[in-house]
């Protein structure tokens, strides 16, 4: 419902925009690079608000919050080429709001929305000096640019602290997005001289680019995570790919020739245009609500239908598996325990508490098990931390000494973050059932797109023994091992000297297709 609210508010945007570019041409405004280059920018941008929005099925944060910049950005184009004192002030305004939004992107974009350390800092850092700096708006103009020069270098500090601190992390993601990265340079380098040898007779073709260039790289990246997602368009469920392309190219033709019949030069083509895809978006902002509500009238099954069918019985079913047994489970036994206090018989009342306590924990392990819960503001560390603490408390009676070692700057693509989780819960609960040692050892590595997960003990259990005794006496390893073969990883049991067992676990990250699992989410 949040991303249909998103939506409606960016096809708001896009009206008003819309407003202001007619106003604009009927007005003749002065337009500093003489000419239409800011309208047709806008209007580029706005086309692609639409299309990137429409395409997000699975609404991805990251993805949405691209589209909010883009829609800034759009304003800020068309703003830069008035000359009017209230325009000057919201042309200034949106200056450090786009710095800041640029740079929360791109380290949202590089670490897929996951918790990285010192990211609440950063976002403090970010929002305040971007918030002090629209105060000098008010205040004057060298204020303003004094506080927007300290926000300038402040969000650069920031960003270079954070790719330096994490840099193995951002080094995986270029080493497995080079393809992509290299071809969106490509890519931009090609827009960024046609548009320069196009506008060298224009004054100012110039001014004020740097703040595009932030963005300009992950443009084409965004682009290819799209890509990815087949007939994501809504209307792909009513038209096939030519019939839309059809539909537009038609539609381009024919506000072509109103613009030559009424003599409105570019200025009414490109807004008619706007127009044309402002009525697509709402189109497909309605199409995805029926879809998603199931009122949705239309027989033919659609790739667009299909997938999000699928997407939603995944998430219905873990939601509602979930609910059922928070709601309806945990809540009853709670209220049971709380009348069994009144009992007559303490010890009655004593073994059903017990009984109940245990079908607490036992429920509670299972929706876990089922639906891990990975919260994006902590670091992966932080989050495992937090099941080996959950783990520990399962088994009131064991006193196990259990010693972590993993990096703070660890990092985990999906899926293999919550595969990583499900292998270091398996393997953490065998030690605390079957093991007879009293201290464990748990080292959690990644280098290279390599993971290492290494689980020992010092019981009295000898591999040779593990390695070959009955698959279904060891029901839990033997399924651990197949997953882990299913991915071209490798399980190894040694002895852990002086005596115990290690547990070895060896993961390839790809990452060539880390994005296709982030945009996902």
């Amino acid at each position: 419902m949040k991303q249909t609210i998103l939506k409606l508010l960016l096809f708001i945007n896009s009206i008003l925009l819309i407003a202001y570019m007619g106003l604009a041409a009927h007005a003749d405004f002065h337009l500093n690079t003489r000419g239409v280059i800011p309208l047709f920018l806008s209007s580029l941008l706005l086309i692609d608000v639409t299309y990137v929005s429409s395409c997000n099925i699975r609404e991805n944060k990251t993805i949405s919050l691209f589209c909010g910049l883009l829609a800034l950005e759009s304003w800020y184009i068309l703003l830069a080429a008035s000359g009017n004192s209230i325009t000057n002030t919201i042309f200034f305004a949106l200056s450090p709001v786009i710095w800041c939004v640029s740079i929360k992107f791109i380290l949202m974009f590089l670490f897929q929305n996951s918790g990285y350390k010192y990211q609440k800092l950063i976002n403090l850092c970010l929002t305040g000096t971007c918030i002090f700096a629209l105060i000098g708006v008010l205040v004057s103009s060298k204020i303003f640019f004094l506080l927007y020069f300290i926000q300038f270098m402040a969000s650069w500090l920031c960003f270079i602290f954070t790719v330096i601190y994490h840099r193995k992390r951002v080094a995986f993601v270029f080493k497995s997005e080079w393809r992509h990265i290299i071809f969106s340079l490509i890519a931009v380098i090609v827009l960024f001289l046609t548009y320069y040898f196009s506008t060298m007779r224009v004054p100012e073709h110039l001014s004020n680019f740097g703040v595009y260039i932030p963005i300009l790289l992950f443009w084409v990246s965004i682009h290819g995570i799209i890509l990815k997602e087949q007939n994501s368009l809504p209307l792909s469920a009513v038209f096939s790919n030519r019939q839309l392309t059809l539909l537009i190219f038609s539609g381009i033709i024919i506000f072509s020739l109103i613009a030559i019949i009424l003599n409105g030069g570019y200025s009414l083509l490109f807004i008619m245009l706007d127009a044309l895809f402002a009525f697509l978006y709402v189109c497909n902002i309605a199409l995805d609500f029926n879809f998603k509500k199931g009122h949705n009238k239309i027989i033919k099954e659609s790739k667009y239908h299909v997938a999000l069918q699928q997407l939603q019985r995944e998430e219905q079913l873990n939601l509602e598996f979930a609910n059922f047994l928070h709601d309806d489970i945990l809540q009853d036994l709670l209220s049971v325990k709380n009348m069994m206090k009144k009992a007559d018989r303490p010890e009655v009342q004593k073994i059903i508490t017990e009984t109940l306590d245990n079908m607490n924990t036992y429920i509670r392990e299972q929706m876990q098990d089922y639906h891990p819960t990975l919260l994006p503001k902590l670091t992966i560390k932080e989050n495992y931390q937090n099941l080996l603490d959950d783990i520990s408390q399962s088994f009131p009676n064991r006193n196990i000494c259990v010693s972590f070692d993993c990096s703070d700057s660890l990092f985990l693509v999906e899926p293999y973050n919550i595969f990583v989780y499900r292998l270091l819960k398996e393997l953490v609960t065998n030690v605390y059932k079957h093991s007879t040692g009293e201290k464990a050892w748990i080292t959690l590595t990644q280098d290279n797109g390599i993971i290492i997960l290494s689980v020992s003990d010092n019981g009295t259990v000898d591999a040779d023994v593990l390695s070959s005794a009955d698959r279904l006496k060891h029901r839990g390893l033997a399924m651990i091992t197949e997953r882990v073969n299913d991915i071209d990883g490798s399980v190894t049991i040694s002895n852990n000297h002086p005596h115990g067992i290690c547990v070895q676990t060896i993961l390839p990250m790809k990452g060539d297709v880390s994005y296709q699992h982030f945009v996902s989410r």
